[in-house]
């Protein structure tokens, strides 16, 4: 929910888990609504960077990453910063390591330690809904 800056995980209509998280900033970098995004890859590590000089970011070791959207929008863990409950991302959705880790290990595809990353090319991965209420 980016209006009150939560996010929830559910299993058929019960609450199994809730936190606070940071998605993207308004304007370029807003977390973009949606029903029913599919996650189609999961990485326990991984580089992230992007943006522009000055203005970018280049960020080693994201941990618990779980991709939702083909452009690169996750929830993944954050590590530069603790003000969950404020928009500060690029578009992500930032939650606290040990929430990242829960939610990638609740969330499917199951992936095994090593290599550590998993894609899935049909619809079996768990559906994420970014709402704003």
């Amino acid at each position: 929910n980016v209006a009150k800056q939560t996010i929830s995980c559910y299993e058929d209509e019960r609450e199994v888990f809730f936190a606070k998280m940071s998605s993207g900033k308004i304007g370029e970098s807003e977390t973009p609504l949606g029903e029913w995004y599919r996650v189609w890859r999961k990485m326990i590590s991984v580089h992230m960077s992007g943006g522009t000089t000055g203005g970018g970011y280049d960020l080693a070791g994201i941990g618990w990453t779980t991709l939702f959207m083909g452009d690169g929008i996750a929830i993944h863990s954050t590590f530069w910063h603790h003000n969950y409950g404020e928009r500060m991302s690029h578009g992500c959705i930032n939650v606290t390591p040990e929430n990242a880790k829960y939610i990638f290990r609740w969330c499917a595809p199951v992936v095994q330690y090593d290599p550590g990353d998993k894609v899935v090319t049909d619809y079996s991965g768990t559906r994420v809904r970014v709402i704003e209420q």
